[in-house]
């Protein structure tokens, strides 16, 4: 006969059960510390934060901790006291969990409030944790705010949320709020490093760095990753086998692809993707890995501590201070931007390589975006150069001249100095025309002819071109409608995909 012992994950099997073996919240375990030890232990705790940063765990040893007859130096529990062994057995109904998501009706809570006046039978407190605590409903909430508000003696309410502003400002103010924050991915790693040795996992530190920025913050769902990499690696954890199990892509091809997109070389990043997504390689992982890769980008460009902050492994920090060195900030955030932004799509969508490709032709095309903006900016720098230069002049005095643009830019100068200045930018890509006795100006853009139909803006052209060029008739000449041989090209940049041209 072949007994199997049922496997404990790492996340349960190491779960705190004193306070000094949580890590990473400081802050929230000294206060609780220290009311136990002055005996100032409040009626109602909220503690709220992201998932796995140890607000069920630190409920459930504070809960122990005020019912131990003989608490430990830092105000744990003993877990050896008469208290402590009959508060850790199955049957003892002193400190009870509930989960509100599958227990958040009002009669449940209801039930339980009329229970509340029973004493504890084992020890000085009878504790409530109540998890997720926001899905209880309205009703619920109600019913329980009553006994929120005047518990008895012995009971001590610790309510547990990942959505703290779900919960109704009453409830709030009855409770001491603790914030449970996300756990630095060097705290992780050191707790990850401990396990390890205790089971006699081999591993390499730049694996163990992986797993903990894996996790996000959570410490559970680091040895959750943990966990699958000492199976898959078969108790010998490397980087790569990590890289494996979180599905990422290889560095190195990964950084390929970077590399391709950053260039602005569209063909080789395309062909890199359909040869990473043969791989079966997941296609919103890829997205968060491209955006991951140039935030290490930007840290080494822009933070004198970046190797020791992101610590990655020599090789890989290596290629991607080269990427620092040859990329601009601002083409760095912009691609980090594009595939960051991907998540939300993905959400939405069951087309991901689609969007994914798109979002690389988008990021490689980057480099051309820029060109033109640089042109832009330099045709804007030329023509306020000219408005100034025309500013500067004596129209008075000034000869008259024959070209009509440059009647129009000194007409522009005037409206700017005036006040106008969107009135005059607006109105040099018009077309300009003048005779002996008439000066004409045509306009077919629809934010031009908008801007005309104020008689406030009518009239300052008017006394602008006045003081011009006084002998000639101003004519402004109107189209109502667009000219779409132009302006279709000009909506669809604005709009891309969300316009549909029919």
């Amino acid at each position: 006969i072949i007994l199997f012992m049922a496997y404990t994950s790492l996340y349960r099997k190491y779960r705190p059960d004193t306070f000094d073996k949580v890590i990473g919240q400081d802050h929230i375990v000294r206060t609780l510390r220290n009311q136990i030890a002055h005996n100032n232990v409040g009626h109602a705790y909220i503690f709220t934060g992201t998932r796995g940063t140890g607000k069920t765990s630190v409920a459930k040893i504070f809960a122990r901790a005020v019912n131990c007859l003989s608490p430990l130096a830092d105000g744990s529990p003993c877990g050896k006291c008469e208290n402590c062994v009959e508060l850790a057995s199955n049957s003892n109904f002193d400190i009870l969990e509930i989960d509100a998501a599958s227990n958040n009706s009002v009669d449940q809570i209801r039930e339980l409030t009329d229970k509340i006046g029973f004493p504890p039978t084992v020890g000085k407190y009878k504790v409530y944790i109540v998890d997720e605590v926001h899905m209880l409903s309205k009703a619920a909430f109600n019913a329980l705010l009553k006994t929120l508000e005047e518990p008895p003696s012995h009971a001590i309410f610790i309510l547990a949320t990942t959505e703290i502003h779900q919960i109704p400002a009453t409830i709030l103010s009855r409770c001491l709020r603790f914030d449970f924050r996300l756990v630095p991915n060097g705290v992780i790693a050191k707790r990850i490093r401990d396990i390890f040795d205790d089971i006699n996992v081999k591993y390499e530190s730049e694996a163990v760095d992986l797993i903990a920025s894996a996790g996000a913050g959570s410490v559970r769902d680091a040895l959750s990753v943990a966990d699958m990499c000492v199976s898959y690696c078969d108790s010998n954890v490397t980087y790569n086998g990590v890289l494996e199990v979180l599905g990422a892509a290889d560095p190195k091809k990964l950084q390929s692809l970077a590399a391709a997109i950053a260039d602005g070389d569209t063909d080789k990043a395309l062909q890199e993707v359909a040869n990473l997504c043969d791989l079966g390689k997941s296609v919103p992982i890829l997205a968060q890995d491209l955006a991951t890769l140039f935030r290490n980008v930007l840290y080494i460009k822009n933070c004198s501590s970046a190797k020791s902050l992101l610590a990655l492994p020599e090789a890989i920090y290596s290629s991607l201070a080269e990427m620092a060195k040859k990329y601009s900030t601002e083409k760095c955030m912009s691609i980090m931007k594009i595939f960051s932004s991907l998540e939300g799509e993905f959400r939405y969508s069951a087309q991901h390589r689609i969007l994914f490709e798109a979002a690389v032709v988008l990021a490689a095309s980057g480099g051309d975006r820029d060109v033109k903006v640089e042109e832009l900016q330099m045709r804007v720098a030329r023509l306020e150069k000219m408005l100034a230069n025309a500013r500067k002049s004596d129209f008075e005095s000034a000869p008259v001249v024959t070209d009509a643009r440059q009647v129009w830019l000194r007409v522009a100068s005037e409206l700017r100095q005036d006040g106008y200045t969107l009135l005059a930018l607006s109105t040099q890509d018009a077309q300009f025309a003048m005779t002996d006795d008439e000066y004409h100006v045509k306009v077919a853009d629809a934010a031009t002819l908008n801007l005309l139909d104020d008689k406030k803006n009518r009239d300052a052209i008017n006394k602008a071109f006045k003081s011009v060029d006084s002998h000639r008739k101003l004519v402004i000449e109107t189209e109502r409608h667009l000219d779409e041989d132009k302006a279709l090209p000009f909506v669809k940049e604005m709009f891309g995909s969300l316009l549909e041209i029919k």
